[in-house]
């Protein structure tokens, strides 16, 4: 059994949930489930949320005890002490890695991907190893740096980035992780210019120093407004500010049929590090794409 992780809370749960069922129902592995919260979800709601994952075993984290649990294994890194203990993307990030210690190998997958049609392979500890994997996104990079930072890389230490990702999907082995790195990162505020994407950005860095992969595009897709949905395509990220919209597009994914196809069987590529012009490009698409709504 592959033990996988989300967070959830009490804000839209019922459209997380479906995402998450859909994910128990089409992978072709055997799945168990620890969620995570916010503290927004009653111990009532809990028991509710375990019965309607029947059959599939679930079991749902107590707040305080998960955060005293991460703050003792952050010891001598307060940094990242500091960054989990005031933030849902701390939570998001190092719960997961100290949740089962035992554990070398870590699977968090967000509760606002939607799985469209049976796969296999995803959850490859052999794949895995070493490294960690991702999802990849083809439409920004979607991190807290500006261009320039990125030169300091040459001339000392400073941050370094792979090609876009997205962390809706972190899997991790955990022995793979530069802690100091993350620590040095995160205590560096100066490269925190977007504070939504801090922590996309550090393990952009951290995936830039050891054997990183991400997921193909064309299987797991990140739903911008100008995305497609290929026959490729077993499972969509749903951002909040398209989510709307594709959710109406999406709806003749959802038929018997999908349950009888042939599995698709998840391919990996490796992360490759971004250079400063090619970073300042990215930048520029997502000015158009915000700024102006040309995608």
């Amino acid at each position: 059994m592959i033990l996988v992780q989300s967070l959830l809370g009490s804000t839209q749960l019922p459209f997380y949930l479906e995402c998450l069922k859909s994910l128990a129902n089409m992978s072709v592995e055997n799945l168990t489930f620890l969620f995570h919260t916010d503290g927004s979800i009653s111990d009532q709601k809990k028991l509710s949320i375990k019965e309607e994952f029947y059959p599939y075993d679930v079991q749902i984290t107590d707040p305080v005890t998960s955060k005293q649990k991460t703050s003792d294994y952050l010891k001598g890194f307060p940094n990242c002490q500091k960054m989990r203990n005031s933030s849902l993307w701390g939570i998001e990030f190092f719960d997961p890695l100290f949740a089962n210690n035992e554990d070398p190998f870590s699977f968090y997958v967000d509760a606002d991907i939607l799985f469209l049609k049976p796969f296999t392979g995803l959850f490859d500890e052999k794949v895995l190893k070493g490294g960690g994997i991702f999802l990849r996104d083809t439409q920004w990079d979607a991190y807290s740096l500006r261009p320039w930072q990125l030169s300091t890389r040459s001339i000392g230490r400073g941050p370094s980035v792979v090609k876009g990702i997205t962390t809706a999907l972190v899997f991790w082995d955990k022995q793979a992780i530069d802690w100091d790195y993350l620590e040095w990162f995160l205590g560096a505020t100066h490269l925190h210019k977007i504070p939504e994407w801090i922590f996309p950005t550090a393990q952009a860095g951290l995936a830039d120093r050891c054997k990183a992969k991400t997921v193909l595009s064309e299987q797991i897709t990140n739903l911008y407004p100008n995305a497609k949905i290929t026959k490729d395509t077993f499972g969509v990220h749903l951002f909040g500010s398209y989510r709307k919209k594709w959710l109406k597009k999406l709806d003749h994914f959802h038929s018997d049929k999908n349950l009888e196809s042939i599995p698709a069987l998840t391919e990996f590529k490796p992360c490759e590090r971004r250079g400063i012009i090619s970073y300042s490009f990215r930048q520029i698409v997502r000015w158009k794409n915000t700024r102006l709504n040309l995608w």
